[in-house]
């Protein structure tokens, strides 16, 4: 089922990261027969007017700055322009900054990469498995990851988020996603530790220790690591995000941690950085190509993951990468060592899409120096044709790609629309009179012809080589009857939280704290839901009925909700469901009949 899953979430999860149709189609030779600088300010030519956000970008070689320029503007209402000296907020960028700083202790002898977590912080779970700085630093260490846990817990992005709450949240954890070594999953938890680490190693903040030790030093005057999300900070770019209308709007950014983000930078300053891994003048150039070596699992398969450093192939050349994104900030940094070339990319909003325009930068200036582009034999995107919308009706209804997985196809405004379930909808569009297609990414649906009644009853989706077969069924639902079992109050201790479970409309709801979110039953007491993915299984019996439910999350797996009681103060109601919440919060234990999930 997962590989389904994975398949058909590319094909209708359209919000999801752009895929190979995400790129604009090939240069026109007019277009490439223009200076290198003028295809740049062609591509962000949309994004270059006064009353859309924009971004900041550079393009180095050789130490030289080949350009740096801004386009569109950094504050909106006050007609404040992007410039190369505006100041951008660039997310999980920051990652590279809180591992140099671990590798310069580790140079000064005050720590190992190997060392436990707990040498340094006792007061992280014992999970009974040791876990190194080296995890840590690979994303291979297990633990859930801390924006996730506090998503669920009802932390909204707008939230003032301190790295004591953070810390808070991990300290209740109780188990791991997987042993550590076991897997690669990026987590925000394990830069949270390390920066904790950097404060106890060190004596000072990880803000103070970056600047003494890595901006000062490199002359980066205008970097910093954000301790307060209201700091002033000069020539700082605003965060929007686009709304309906396809106008803006500030999208407020509330963090106030340091370490797995919460760097604010300028492409200037990231230049000077860049040359640090060219010259290392502050480290060295052992210190740093240490950094750039990726991870190894427990099973011996590598992964692209090095410290706080993506290193990945990009047309045949090394790429030694890293992007990152909050609120509407989102970032890229590429460099490709050999070529001695890197392209920086700061944004106030995710539609300019850095990590696209990185790559397309890259290929402007390096051009035949790359290897020509490898593409699936199916990315060619077809032609679209008209379709009368009354044809799209044979189309329409529920199909099964696996007992518990399938496509819903709908109408809308004339257009077809699929919905994975569980996941958001997608427009498609039509190529033949039974052929449609994604336009974000390389997805096509062959349908069958209708049968007598005029009705399809079969597609294949063709995906990344695969041809994954969907055939018309009736959609999954829980009995009206059983979704009353399934509703009540639920509580999990890791996050302190309650959700409230109830039925409406013949669907299962879940009033998750601040947002209501819809559950997609997939059988044998397990539902899922569009709200990123959230994978609910109940545990049930004949016997105690419904006592609690597994709830799993992109990067927060197996979290055990108990189903409670809310009873009225000093009140002791017996009862078979296992906890009792009163309104003071005080949570007595009480022995129920619950037996694991049929």
């Amino acid at each position: 089922m997962k590989q389904v899953c994975n398949a058909i979430l590319a094909a209708v999860l359209m919000t999801g990261p752009a895929a190979a149709w995400a790129a604009a189609p090939a240069a026109s030779q007019q277009a490439s027969a223009l200076a290198p600088e003028q295809q740049v300010d062609a591509l962000f030519a949309k994004w270059n007017k006064p009353d859309t956000p924009g971004c900041a970008v550079t393009v180095i070689r050789d130490g030289k700055v080949l350009l740096r320029k801004g386009y569109g503007m950094a504050d909106i209402e006050r007609a404040v322009p992007v410039s190369p000296a505006t100041v951008f907020n660039v997310g999980s960028m920051s990652k590279q900054f809180t591992a140099f700083s671990i590798y310069l202790l580790a140079k000064d002898g005050k720590l190992s990469l190997d060392d436990d977590v707990h040498k340094y912080l006792p007061e992280v779970p014992d999970f009974g498995k040791t876990i190194t700085l080296r995890h840590l630093l690979q994303h291979t260490s297990g633990l859930r990851d801390a924006m996730n846990l506090m998503v669920l817990a009802g932390w909204r992005l707008d939230d003032v988020m301190t790295m004591d709450d953070m810390l808070g949240i991990i300290r209740r954890q109780r188990a791991l996603n997987f042993a550590p070594g076991q897997e690669y999953m990026y987590s925000n938890t394990g830069y949270t530790l390390l920066a904790a680490i950097v404060q106890r190693v060190s004596g000072k903040p990880l803000a103070v220790f970056a600047k003494e030790r890595i901006f000062d030093p490199l002359g980066m005057t205008h970097t910093a690591f954000q301790k307060d999300y209201g700091t002033l900070v000069p020539r700082r770019a605003l965060s929007y995000q686009a709304a309906p209308d396809g106008s803006f709007k500030y999208l407020a950014v509330g963090e106030s941690t340091a370490g797995p983000g919460g760097l604010l930078t300028t492409v200037e300053d990231l230049a000077l950085w860049d040359a640090n891994f060219y010259d290392g003048r502050v480290g060295g150039k052992d210190l740093l190509a240490q950094m750039q070596v990726t991870g190894v699992l427990n099973n011996g398969k590598p992964i692209q993951y090095a410290s706080g450093l993506m290193v990945e192939n990009y047309r045949g050349a090394r790429l030694v990468e890293h992007s990152g994104g909050i609120g509407g900030y989102a970032s890229q940094m590429s460099r490709f060592p050999e070529q001695h070339f890197t392209v920086a990319v700061l944004a106030n909003t995710p539609g300019v899409s850095p990590t696209v325009m990185a790559r397309r930068i890259a290929d402007i200036y390096l051009g035949a120096e790359l290897a020509p582009k490898a593409a699936p034999a199916d990315s060619a995107m077809p032609a679209e044709i008209a379709l009368d919308p009354a044809r799209l009706d044979a189309f329409l209804g529920y199909y099964a790609l696996s007992p518990t997985f399938g496509v819903t196809f709908t109408k809308e405004d004339g257009h077809l629309v699929g919905q994975g379930t569980g996941q958001a909808k997608g427009q498609l569009f039509a190529s033949g009179e039974r052929e449609f297609f994604a336009k974000v990414v390389n997805a096509r649906f062959s349908f069958e012809e209708p049968d007598k009644d005029g009705i399809v009853q079969g597609f294949v989706l063709h995906q990344n080589g695969r041809d994954i077969p969907g055939k018309r069924t009736a959609k999954p639902t829980a009995p009206p009857a059983s979704l009353k079992a399934y509703a009540g109050e639920y509580y999990n201790d890791e996050l302190h939280v309650l959700y409230t479970v109830f039925e409406q409309d013949g669907k299962l709801m879940v009033a998750h704290p601040r947002t209501t979110i819809k559950l997609d039953y997939v059988g044998k007491d397990a539902f899922v839901s569009d709200f990123f993915g959230t994978e609910i299984r109940y545990q049930c019996s004949p016997d105690a009925g419904c006592t609690g439910f597994t709830l799993n999350f992109p990067r927060a797996r197996n979290l055990q909700f108990s189903k409670v009681a809310i009873v009225a103060p000093g009140a002791r109601a017996a009862a078979d469901t296992g906890i009792f919440l009163e309104p003071d919060s005080t949570a007595v234990a009480k022995a129920g009949k619950a037996s694991p999930a049929s």
